[in-house]
């Protein structure tokens, strides 16, 4: 979930609330503006506040852009509370993600990194596209609530400001500090509709529908678990792994003789820890060691590719010869 600071919330929607409220060309016929202390603007929020939190009982959108030097995208969330389900999409300075929440079940997480692509791929899966993490945990207002309607406002507001009715019965709460300013657009109905905030030259600009929203899942098409993709990752690197585990029981075997001739014994025993190590860390028992004569074989066979990657290690007086297979 994208975390907005408060000083960036502080800004208002004269933009965007103008734009989808009114045609380009439209005025307002009848404007009143009212200044309002902060006592009183924190007590119209609120009930804001309380009436968004109301109609978002049975649904909502979030739809968040940021304009910026530093940072500029969008943001959008959907939530289908009464199904338990919510989809969550950022991109951001050309960094995509999205994620998929299931009340009571866990999450499906896009594949955005080039590894994963890469395991599904050799896994033969080349269609898969989020990786489903199971966590019966997962609540949806712990993890996609915290831009919703009915949280935008509630940490409460101390700014005095002004408050604009337009003959519609909409009204815009323009709130200032410092260089931040935010203005909060409410319907007819007292319902939270957008929000502008700008500072620095930075710009955030919010927009909330209600009402239901079905979120339809990824297929078990697109879908591969969490205990299958490390498995299918630990393989994308196997090579190198391989390469790295010979090493290191090497490395190990030189360090425990203290400048002593190798034993051979000393260096299968390095290799089998060394081996077991990595399998326990990384989740999946993909290094095998055997005992060949003279020496031992570190090694691995990939079982989609079938390949097979192998080192064989042998003390040589005070070192260590390692062969490639």
């Amino acid at each position: 979930m994208l975390v907005v600071s408060r000083g960036a919330l502080l800004v208002a929607t004269a933009s965007m609330a103008t734009g989808l409220l009114a045609g380009p060309g439209v005025a307002y016929a009848a404007d009143t503006s009212t200044p309002l202390s902060a006592a009183e603007m924190a007590a119209e929020l609120k009930a804001v506040s309380t009436a968004s939190a109301r109609a978002a009982a049975d649904g909502w959108t979030t739809t968040v852009k940021l304009t910026g030097d530093d940072l500029s995208g969008s943001e959008f969330s959907a939530v289908d509370p009464a199904a338990g389900v919510a989809f969550e999409r950022h991109e951001f300075n050309g960094w995509t993600s999205a994620q998929y929440v299931v009340a009571g079940k866990g999450t499906y997480d896009a594949l955005v990194d080039a590894a994963s692509r890469a395991a599904v791929k050799m896994m033969h899966r080349p269609s898969v596209r989020y990786v489903f993490n199971a966590d019966k945990s997962v609540k949806l207002d712990t993890v996609v609530d915290g831009l919703s309607p009915a949280n935008f406002l509630a940490d409460g507001v101390d700014q005095a400001g002004t408050k604009t009715v337009h003959d519609d019965g909409s009204a815009d709460y323009r709130l200032s500090e410092d260089d931040a300013t935010m203005t909060v657009h409410v319907t007819a109905a007292g319902l939270l509709a957008s929000a502008d905030d700008q500072s620095d030259g930075d710009r955030a600009s919010f927009a909330f529908t209600y009402g239901p929203h079905q979120v339809v899942l990824p297929s078990a098409a697109e879908t591969i678990g969490s205990a299958a993709l490390v498995r299918g990752l630990a393989y994308v690197g196997m090579a190198d792994t391989v390469k790295r585990v010979a090493g290191e029981a090497a490395t190990d075997a030189l360090r425990s003789a203290h400048g002593r001739q190798i034993t051979l014994q000393s260096l299968r025993k390095a290799t089998q820890r060394d081996a077991e190590e990595f399998n326990g860390a990384a989740g999946v028992r993909m290094i095998k060691v055997k005992t060949v004569r003279g020496g031992v074989r570190v090694y691995a066979k990939n079982p989609w590719t079938h390949r097979t990657v192998s080192y064989t290690l042998a003390p040589s007086g005070r070192k260590v010869t390692i062969a490639k297979n």
